[in-house]
């Protein structure tokens, strides 16, 4: 079909054989083989120009159709060797949805069109079963301790700010020392839910010299009503701004700024190309973003 089709485009064997780097005599075989198989005459050949029959047109339009396919199905199979193609199952926490994971989806897709990422967020607390039961190839998640089949590497650290209503009595500082929040109620997620990210908060509280007073009845989405009624305050990454809460305030807080350290967690024996690749494209975000 390749010999076919360069025959008929340039309307020479001798030019098709050129572009072929081949011998001619090879083109005018194969052609000759091709009709034959076929019961159809394709080419009408004259001692000036090579020119195609009806039949002929008709299947040149075919075979233009199916060599396209054949090379797509060349230049996928070859960028899934290089895990370039395929599908990356990625699963994440919370504090990834407000701007990491759109942003990462995106490189990956620009870096490597040809790559499908299937994503979802979940609770860190799942992280380790999620990733041991196959569910997913790799997961997003705060700083806290695996066991050592689960291997960690960081993606990104992000700044700490303070979640308040908009009527908080911070509201309007431009800066609030950490521990100004010693007599303040954290509306915190439970360690069972977010492990994680529960322990950053508790240990950037702990530095600054207080232990918090935690609303025991939070958890979930509820937590951002509650800041937004004025009930409590959080310590919340950035990125919340990218998707603030109704009624809900971020203000800065004086440096030494806590940090949330967040990490992409996945098997030891599962280390796939796909997540090769899914570090290449975070590691070029770290640098034009700053993210470490």
């Amino acid at each position: 079909m390749r010999y076919f089709k360069a025959v008929a485009e340039r309307g020479s064997f001798t030019e098709a054989a050129r572009e072929l780097h081949v011998a001619q005599q090879a083109v005018s075989q194969q052609v000759k083989a091709l009709e034959q198989l076929l019961g159809v005459t394709l080419l009408e050949r004259s001692s000036r120009r090579v020119t195609l029959t009806p039949e002929g047109t008709v299947f040149l339009a075919d075979c233009r159709r199916v060599l396209a396919g054949a090379d797509r199905a060349a230049r996928r199979v070859q960028a899934a060797a290089r895990g370039e193609a395929g599908t990356l199952r990625l699963v994440y926490t919370l504090v990834s949805a407000f701007e990491t994971v759109p942003v990462l989806i995106s490189r990956l897709a620009k870096d490597y069109p040809l790559l499908k990422v299937e994503a979802r967020e979940v609770f860190g607390c799942d992280v380790d079963a999620l990733l041991r039961e196959a569910s997913c190839d790799i997961a997003l998640a705060p700083l806290t301790t695996y066991p050592e089949d689960l291997l960690q590497r960081t993606v990104r650290r992000e700044v700490l700010r303070v979640a308040v209503g908009e009527s908080h009595r911070l509201a309007d500082r431009e800066q609030v020392v950490l521990s100004q929040l010693h007599d303040e109620t954290l509306e915190l997620w439970p360690h069972e839910m977010a492990p994680g990210y529960y322990d950053a908060v508790m240990a950037a509280c702990r530095s600054a010299g207080f232990e918090p007073t935690i609303d025991q009845h939070g958890a979930g989405s509820t937590v951002w009503g509650y800041i937004a009624d004025g009930r409590g305050v959080g310590l919340v990454v950035s990125s919340l701004i990218e998707q603030l809460p109704s009624g809900v305030k971020l203000v800065d807080l004086a440096p030494p700024r806590p940090m949330l350290t967040v990490n992409a967690v996945w098997r030891r024996d599962h280390e796939l190309l796909t997540i090769e690749r899914f570090f290449e494209s975070a590691k070029s975000l770290v640098q034009e973003r700053h993210w470490s």
